[in-house]
């Protein structure tokens, strides 16, 4: 009966029960490394443990050095929130399984890079350019409204969990968009108002268009509306 407590926990709950044995054998000062390579920690972690973790992790990499490997954005979000100083990289597999490793950065710019990257694609279909154009600046947004929520709600003492649950409701951009706003994902048609009348008369037809999936746009429009979307990331995040 020895082992039986370990056939009730969950997936997660035996990932945290592993790394609580380990990382006292690993960081103990008669061990001969100084680095520690970890392989997907947050796998099937509840979400109010992952913020802990992050924070252990910044514990240990003070005194070593800390890989860790994970396809979970959860852990990259919390170290960022936490204001973790960390190197965060992406591995992504191109043409021919091409291995690029590159510095990653927060969603917000990482999209909108994206957008002007397809919009000086000179190949790409006019109809596909458009509409995945539309689609970063949409994506670009909704993480700056959901960066706020976050910052928000995490301030007013509201748990991770809680958290989480109130941005799974907010399907939608507008949704999302009231959110952060007004702290209610029903008010999206104040949100909009506020929007034009805080930043300008525009922003809430740049939503629009991030919805529409800005069909038969020009060139010139895309690169307004790639513009217009930052100015829109650029207030969320004040």
């Amino acid at each position: 009966m020895a082992g039986a407590a370990l056939g009730v926990m969950s997936q997660g709950e035996l990932h945290s029960l592993g790394l609580s044995l380990f990382l006292p054998h690993a960081t103990a000062a008669q061990s001969p490394f100084r680095f520690l390579v970890i392989d997907d920690p947050v796998q099937s972690m509840d979400p109010a443990k992952v913020d802990g973790l992050a924070r252990v992790l910044d514990e240990v990499a003070r005194s070593r050095q800390v890989v860790v490997f994970t396809h979970d954005l959860r852990l990259s979000e919390a170290v960022r929130r936490l204001h973790i100083p960390a190197t965060i990289l992406d591995v992504q597999r191109r043409e021919r399984s091409v291995v690029e490793v590159r510095v990653s950065v927060d969603p917000i710019r990482r999209n909108l890079a994206d957008a002007r990257a397809l919009q000086s694609t000179p190949r790409l279909p006019k109809d596909e350019a458009n509409e995945l154009i539309a689609l970063c600046c949409r994506q670009a947004i909704e993480s700056a409204s959901t960066a706020k929520v976050r910052k928000i709600l995490g301030e007013n003492g509201l748990s991770q969990i809680a958290i989480d649950e109130q941005l799974a409701a907010a399907e939608r951009t507008k949704q999302k968009l009231a959110l952060a706003l007004f702290l209610d994902r029903t008010k999206e048609g104040a949100a909009l108002a506020r929007l034009d009348r805080e930043l300008a008369p525009w922003a809430s037809s740049v939503i629009e268009a991030c919805n529409r999936g800005a069909h038969g746009s020009t060139r010139g429009d895309l690169e307004d509306l790639i513009n217009r979307a930052e100015r829109i990331t650029a207030w969320l995040s004040n």
